[in-house]
This record gives structure tokens, C-alpha cells and sequence, in this order.
């Protein structure tokens, strides 16, 4: 049983091995960060409020996770799942396989678990295969797949250099990682499975880096750590004395550890931000290790398991299920926005991980944030409303709190309006927001003075009348004022005012382009244009300095379409992540989906907030269902 003790480990020096009790000390770091995020009293009182709210898009990988971790009460959290998909369309197969995966971790024995294996096995290329095995190693069966024949199809997906991927010919961390942890349970079975797994494990063991940690899509990252780690737990490997997995004297935890930050949450990448789909797996990867250390069963053999019982729960022939057809061609998508929420990496392809939750290997995000991902309710951009939040409530269930989703984690976000865009705006309204216009300031200061008037006078009656009180107010007050005179707080109207933006200094120009193509077929968001285009190729003024998320931010405020911003805004705009544009969300269309950008054709390395543009650059932002690799079939020319 890991204990939670609400302490943080203390610091250790790279290459000094941690004991099961620091690392447990790591855990209660994390869960001590959550609760407090969340305004949570104890983990049973997280569980039935911000998890519960999170059903579905955010607290799946959290609920899997402590279900490990001791003996905590689910019911609430089942009755909201199961809510959930009874009123939901779930198109993506990995998708539904994480939900059966999340039933019976919380002890569930609805027939849900069953019923989806037959149209999501395979669905979506090698996940969907992983998770599908991940469910049948917890002893459920289908009708069309044996546990022996999705270990066959996973064994024959391995490349000549031991690893596994989504897409290409060489392996990837992520997959290779996850691949072999759905392996795991018949690794003492099958040798075949043996001498496969040890394949991937000198894969993983070639690529590791001499910090302990590892580089995916070309960024070191905690998240691609973490996989590695859950796969060598989940064998019944210590990453403290496995000497394959120590360079230059630095385990894989240690390569973790350089991510942490002082509130014990993780970063995605260095300069460490919090990132919810990092902190996530972090997580679930050090309960995964400390199983392992008490000889329990891997992560993801779940101790509360139940066979199906038929006769108790109704079979759901009603259950509405848009299966995701799509075959994958092996082709799914490999972030750890697996919880894998989330998915993240630098690399521009921006797919968050996104629960980023724990289903796609975290490299290929989005934008850079992660993944992300977990997200509850999304909350939106900056303060100047560069993004809007009126989410489709029948495709994320919104949670009480502002977690990330799979987003709420240290992210400067608010939202800016929860009101359609497209609905009219009538007359009567315009005028009422021109008459509004910069009105607010003088209110909010005579507010804030008259306030500071009423805290002296009640200094003064109950008798703490030190001037050092009434200097604190007027300060305070000053602070107030100084605040509100800085700001610029614009209606929508205002932000959105339809005019063209003419630079005096510019040095050129660039092209961008707004696109959902790849959903035009599955569209279940009004939202989504017939034929894909939300912004056809429009040219903007480019001035010295300016990045991709400033031409996105001048187009939404152009041509009034709304997106949804993460991250900090300010200077370089630090690690900015778009969750959504034009109401069009990451993972509405599966664990796999969110917006990818492209500049001249190819996905940057770098964050949309620090991509510095060229004259003659050509922007393209892209909708994709499999982490941007599903776009070079639907965008070829």
C-alpha cells in the first residue's frame, strides 16, 4: 500500500538512487498539488468531487492510478462514467478502450468493458492494440480477438530495431515503452514475447540519454521517461539497479526528477513549466515503480477487477457507438498524451497529450504544453480574450474546478466569453457595448477607494489603529488602482472588431490557413465548415519579430474566429498551447486529436509562441486525429 504522508522528497543530487520511501515522498508531492489545486480536502473527497466532475475527459488516469494505490471508494465516479457514455458518442477506439480500462480499474462490472473490444480492437492501428490487450490481460474477452492473437499482431509490429510506432520505420520511445508494458503479463509465458520485449528494452536502453532521461520528437521531455519506467516496473525490473537503464551513474528517475518543480508538480520540457500531462504520468509511472517494489502486479493489472456479470448489468444495445473505423495501417498515434492526457511535445505538431490522458505517447503534441494532455471544462486564453470557451458540453463533461484538463495546471488562462460567436448581436447590444467601452475603470477605481474607506473605518472602530495598518491599506489601494489603469480589459465585440490590421514597419508578409479537413466526415460540431476551411489562405503583414501565435491571434481578432489559449502570453509567449479553434477541440475526435500547426509544409520543433516568422512564410493550422499523421494523406495535394 503506498501511504500518503504530504510530504515533498527532499532534494537529491543527479546519480544517488531513491529508496521506495522517497519515492513515495515524490507521489505525495504530486497528490499534495493536486488536492490543493482541485480545493480538495483528502484523496476520497478528490475523488468524489473534481474526478467525478472529470469523468471522461480528465480524471480517467488519475481514477486507474489510485485504484492501485489503496482502497478507495469509486461509486461516484462509476455512476458519472457510465453517464457519460451512455450519453456520448465515443468515436475514437483507444478512447473507449481507456474508459473499460477505467470501469474496471474502479471495480466496475458493467458490460461496457466487453462490449467495445469487438469495434475497437485494432480500430486505430498498434494503440488501439495496446490498450485492447491491456483490457484482456485484465481477464475479459471478446468475440473476435484472443489475448494470444493481439500479442501475435503487437509481436509482428516490431521494427528491425526493436521498437515499435504509430507511423515510419524506426521505433519510437513512447510506443516502444507501452507496447512492452501491455506485453508485460506474458513475458514469463510466451518466449517468443521474451525475446521480443528484450529487443525493445535495448532499444530503449540505446536511446536512453546520460541524465537518465530520454528525448522524443526531438525534446527531452519527463513524459517519455515515465513510459520507460511504467515498462521496466511492470516487468518486474528496478530502474534503481538495472544496469541498462543507468548512464553515467543516473537512473531513470533521476532524468524524471529534473522536471519537477518546487510544488510538486512536473514540467513537460525544461525551462519547467507545469504541465498537467507530465505531472500525470510522473504520477502513475512512480506508483507503477512502487508496486513493482512491493511485488504487487503491474499498473495496469488492476487489483479491483471483476468478470462481467450479464445477468446484473443489461447489455447496452443502445448504446450509441460511432465507431471509429479507420484501420491505422499501424498508424496511430504514439504521444504520451497517454496519459499519454497528453500528450506533449515541443515538436509543433501540437496535440497536447492530452489526457492528453494517458493514451498517446507524449511527444507528439500539440502546441507544446502538453497535453495535453486531462482537461475538465476548458477555461480559455488571455486576458484579452484571444480565445473562448463556449465548449460543446455534450463532448467534455466540465469540471468543478479548472484542472486540466486534461488544462487547469498552472496555466494563465480565463475564460472570455461561454456565449455562441455566431449568434447575432443586435443593435441595442452594440450600443450597450460602446457605451461600456472604458467605462470600467473609473468605476473600478472609485470601487477600490471606497473599499480601502470602509477597511480604515473598521481599523479605527475595533481599535487596531497602528498607522501601519492604514499605510498596508493605502498601499494595497494604490496596488488596486495601479492595476486597473495598467489594463485594458475589451468586451468581445471589442477584441473581435473585424478590422484589418495595417503594420507601418512591416517587413513582409505571410499566409495562413485554418483547416479541419479530417473531420469533415465525422463532424458531430456545427462548428466544422462543410468543406473543412475555416480561414482559407489569407495574407497578413509580418513584422520583425513576430511569431505564429501573434498571426493566429490577429486573424481570430480579424475574421472573429475564436480559439482557446494555455499558457503564458507574455514576452516570448513562453509555452503557449491552443486547445481549440473556431470551437473545435483536442481530443473531441479521440485521444489522439487536437490542432497541429505547420510552417512551409513542416511541423517546427518549437512552441507556436516562439516560432519567429519569415517574410513569405505559409502557416497552416490542422485539425488531426492520429497526432499529425493522418494530415500528409488528407492535405497532399
Amino acid at each position: 500500500m503506498i501511504v500518503l504522508t504530504l510530504s515533498f522528497a527532499p532534494f537529491k543530487a543527479q546519480g544517488q538512487e531513491y529508496t521506495v520511501d522517497e519515492v513515495s515522498e515524490i507521489i505525495d508531492g504530486i497528490i499534495t498539488y493536486k488536492l490543493e489545486r482541485s480545493g480538495s480536502g483528502d484523496i476520497q473527497d478528490w475523488i468524489n468531487g473534481e474526478l467525478t466532475s472529470g469523468a471522461g475527459s480528465t480524471a480517467e488516469w488519475y481514477i486507474m492510478t489510485l485504484s492501485q494505490s489503496d482502497d478507495y471508494d469509486f461509486d461516484s465516479y462509476n455512476v458519472a462514467l457510465k453517464r457519460y457514455l451512455d450519453n456520448n458518442n465515443v468515436p475514437s477506439a483507444t478512447s473507449r478502450e481507456k474508459y473499460a480500462l477505467a470501469l474496471c480499474a474502479a471495480g466496475s462490472n458493467d458490460a461496457y468493458i466487453e462490449d467495445i473490444l469487438d469495434n475497437s480492437i485494432g480500430a486505430q492501428g498498434i494503440m488501439s492494440f495496446i490498450y485492447g490487450l491491456h483490457v484482456l490481460n485484465n481477464g475479459y474477452s471478446c468475440s473476435k480477438y484472443t489475448r494470444d492473437g493481439v500479442i501475435d499482431t503487437l509481436l509482428s509490429l516490431q521494427y528491425g530495431d526493436g521498437g515499435w510506432a504509430i507511423f515510419g520505420g524506426k521505433g519510437d520511445i513512447d510506443v516502444t515503452a507501452m507496447t512492452i508494458t501491455a506485453l508485460a503479463p506474458a513475458y514469463s509465458q510466451r518466449g517468443d514475447v521474451r525475446n521480443a520485449v528484450e529487443r525493445g528494452l535495448d532499444f530503449l536502453s540505446a536511446n536512453q540519454q546520460n541524465n537518465g532521461g530520454y528525448v522524443s520528437f526531438g525534446t527531452p521531455n519527463a513524459e517519455s521517461t515515465a513510459q520507460v519506467l511504467v515498462a521496466l516496473s511492470s516487468l518486474g525490473y528496478d530502474a534503481n539497479s538495472e544496469s541498462r537503464f543507468i548512464k553515467d551513474g543516473n537512473t531513470l528517475i533521476d532524468g524524471m526528477m529534473q522536471y519537477r518543480l518546487d510544488d510538486g508538480s512536473f514540467s513537460h520540457t525544461t525551462p519547467c513549466v507545469q504541465n498537467e500531462t507530465a505531472t500525470m504520468q510522473v504520477y502513475y509511472s512512480l506508483v507503477s515503480y512502487c508496486r513493482m517494489a512491493e511485488g504487487s502486479s503491474p499498473l495496469l493489472v488492476f487489483d479491483r477487477r471483476q468478470p462481467v456479470a450479464r445477468s446484473e448489468v443489461p447489455r447496452p444495445t443502445e448504446r450509441k457507438e460511432n465507431v471509429n473505423t479507420h484501420t491505422g495501417n499501424n498508424n496511430n498515434s504514439t504521444s504520451n498524451n497517454t496519459g499519454t492526457e497528453n500528450t506533449v511535445a515541443d515538436n509543433g505538431t501540437q496535440v497536447q497529450q492530452s489526457e492528453n490522458n494517458g493514451t498517446v505517447p507524449h511527444g507528439t503534441t500539440v502546441n507544446s504544453s502538453a497535453a495535453t494532455t486531462a482537461r475538465s471544462g476548458k477555461k480559455s486564453g488571455n486576458t484579452t480574450a484571444t480565445s473562448v470557451s463556449a465548449k460543446n458540453t455534450s463532448t467534455k463533461a466540465k469540471q468543478s474546478s479548472t484542472s486540466e484538463k486534461v488544462l487547469a495546471e498552472n496555466k494563465v488562462s480565463e475564460t472570455t466569453e461561454t456565449a455562441s460567436m455566431t449568434a447575432a448581436k443586435s443593435e441595442t447590444d452594440k450600443k450597450s457595448s460602446e457605451k461600456a467601452k472604458g467605462d470600467y475603470k473609473p468605476k473600478a477605481i472609485i470601487i477600490i477607494i471606497a473599499a480601502a474607506g470602509v477597511l480604515c473605518v473598521v481599523i479605527f472602530i475595533t481599535g487596531k489603529r497602528n498607522y501601519k495598518n492604514f499605510i498596508a491599506v493605502a498601499v494595497a489601494a494604490g496596488v488596486g488602482v495601479t492595476i486597473v489603469l495598467l489594463t485594458d480589459i475589451k468586451t468581445k465585440d471589442e477584441f473581435y472588431n473585424g478590422e484589418k490590421v495595417v503594420k507601418e514597419n512591416a517587413i513582409g508578409t505571410v499566409t495562413m490557413t485554418i483547416r479541419c479537413d479530417t473531420i469533415v466526415d465525422k463532424a458531430k460540431n456545427e462548428f466544422v465548415p462543410k468543406d473543412g476551411v475555416i480561414l482559407d489562405v489569407t495574407e497578413f503583414d509580418l513584422e520583425d519579430g513576430e511569431t505564429v501565435y501573434d498571426i493566429l491571434t490577429e486573424a481570430s481578432r480579424t475574421y472573429k474566429i475564436p480559439f482557446e489559449n494555455t499558457g503564458s502570453s507574455g514576452g516570448a509567449h513562453g509555452m503557449v498551447y491552443i486547445s481549440g479553434i473556431n470551437y473545435i477541440y483536442e481530443m473531441e475526435y479521440g485521444d489522439l486529436s487536437g490542432w497541429v500547426y505547420h510552417v512551409n509544409g513542416k511541423s517546427p520543433s518549437r512552441n507556436c509562441g516562439e516560432y519567429k516568422l519569415s517574410p513569405g512564410d505559409e502557416i497552416e493550422w490542422l485539425y488531426t486525429c492520429e497526432l499529425g499523421y493522418d494530415l500528409n494523406e488528407v492535405y497532399e495535394e
